[in-house]
Formats: structure tokens, C-alpha cells, sequence
């Protein structure tokens, strides 16, 4: 695997962490062993990592809070390992902030966070619930966070190591949308109720991301289960098509997180 184009392929991304990863990759190609990342990826470089270890004989195994969660750490294995051989590096953990006198949002338990210092890549994503924050991170990171963190805007706080199966499933928003074609700038002007002129300023600027990807061309076809990202509007599903009207337009449903 060349370093000069493994790099190229990752032009955009921060060229020292693409570096790390390269030496990852090459690390475990040599002893043949799992070599695990130290930080959480976001989905441009994740996904691409994916695609390119299946041409190199490798696996790529991920942790992330859930399925459907943006940042994944990434382990790199041979291909065909056993992944019951894996030790897990991170930690699944709860903050519980309740109190009945204020709601706390996501970027109260994050900011308490890293106030402590941290390095942002080495937390996953948070969910909030009942102003209780539900986190992944490294292990070594939550040790840091469960003898650090005293409180979340000065509420008091309990932190406890959870499984997996205690994080609630993401929750989302359905509504229907009728598009004349699966077009992007069609599906955004759809979802989003801007003008059809607005929507393609918004896909040219650079605001749009289609499956995690910033996308400029605004006839490109958008597939139903892609995940559409309107910078300062929300994320969103192309879940399923319900059908087709006698006019040609489609009528899909579509899932906004919340």
C-alpha cells in the first residue's frame, strides 16, 4: 500500500491523523495481528476505511455508542479474525445529572467534558435521555471522566459503567414528503420547505452532506436509506418510498433525528 496515495485519498482530513491510521494498517498487514485506533473516527474517514481494507485483505471492526452513531473507533484485523478474540478498548458509561429543577441538552454534558481537558477523539457521541448522558469512550478516558467529573452545571452527577444494551435506540421524527425526482436538490428543497434556489446555494456552498460526504452537484440521485445532513437544520433518512402518484411524484418517508 503506498503512504503518497493512501494520504491523497484522505486529502481533506487532517494530515497527521491520516498518517496514524496509515501506520495502523501497515502495522497490521506486517504481524498480522488486531491493531486498534486510539480515536473516534468520524463517518468521511470511517466509511472510506471500510471500503478500501476490503481491496487489502483486511477487516475493520468498529465501537461506537450505537449503531447508527456518527464516530466509530476502529480496530484493523486480518481478514477472517475472530472477532470473540477482540478485548475491547472502550467503556460504555452513563452520566445521571436528574433533577427536577433544570433539563440539561447535550452540549452541557459535553462542555463539562472536555473542561477536564481531553481530547474530543477520544469520546464517542452522547446521547441524552432524561438528563442522564449516555457516552462511549476509551477506557482510559472514561477512568479520567469517573474520577474527574464531579457535576454538569453545577448538578451533581453519578457515573456508572453500563453494557451496551442499556443505551437507548436514537429517536427520530417521521413525516412523509411528495418529490418529483430523487434529485438532491429536489429532496432538499422537499425537506427542508426552502425554495428550489435556496436549496441548490445551500448544495454549492458546501452545506449538504449526503451519507457523511459533502455533496456539490445538485442533480445527483439520492438513494432511499441515505443519510442527508443540512448544516444548521437537523439529519435525516430517506427511509422508504410509500409509492408513486398518478402525476409520477414519489412519496417517501423520511426520519429526522431529534
Amino acid at each position: 500500500m503506498n503512504r503518497k496515495n493512501f494520504l491523497n485519498f484522505f486529502k481533506n482530513e487532517d494530515e497527521f491523523l491520516i498518517a496514524s491510521i496509515f501506520e495502523d494498517i501497515s502495522l497490521c498487514l506486517e504481524i498480522e495481528y488486531p491493531v486498534y485506533g486510539n480515536c473516534f473516527l468520524t463517518p468521511q474517514i470511517w466509511l472510506k476505511l471500510t471500503n478500501l481494507c476490503e481491496s487489502i485483505d483486511l477487516s475493520v471492526f468498529k465501537y461506537g455508542l450505537t449503531s447508527l452513531s456518527e464516530k466509530q473507533l476502529i480496530v484493523f484485523t486480518p481478514k477472517n479474525f475472530d472477532s470473540n478474540l477482540l478485548e475491547s478498548p472502550i467503556t460504555f458509561f452513563k452520566i445521571d445529572a436528574f433533577n427536577k429543577f433544570k433539563e440539561l441538552q447535550h452540549k452541557d454534558f459535553l462542555g463539562s467534558i472536555m473542561s477536564l481537558g481531553l481530547k474530543r477523539e477520544t469520546l464517542g457521541d452522547i446521547l441524552v435521555k432524561d438528563n442522564i448522558g449516555f457516552c462511549i469512550a476509551l477506557t482510559s478516558t472514561y477512568n479520567i471522566i469517573k474520577t474527574s467529573l464531579q457535576q454538569i452545571n453545577t448538578i451533581p452527577i453519578k457515573i456508572l459503567d453500563i453494557s451496551p444494551n442499556e443505551i437507548p435506540e436514537p429517536q427520530f421524527k417521521d413525516f412523509s414528503e411528495t418529490i418529483s425526482s430523487f434529485r438532491l436538490d429536489s429532496i432538499i428543497s422537499s425537506i427542508s420547505n426552502f425554495s428550489r434556489t435556496i436549496s441548490v446555494n445551500l448544495i454549492e456552498s458546501g452545506d449538504i452532506m449526503v451519507n457523511y460526504t459533502v455533496e456539490k452537484s445538485k442533480s445527483k440521485i439520492v438513494e432511499i436509506g441515505s443519510v442527508i445532513t443540512i448544516r444548521k437544520k437537523g439529519k435525516f433518512i430517506l427511509y422508504k418510498t410509500l409509492g408513486e402518484n398518478k402525476k409520477g411524484k414519489f412519496k417517501i418517508l423520511i426520519k429526522q433525528y431529534i
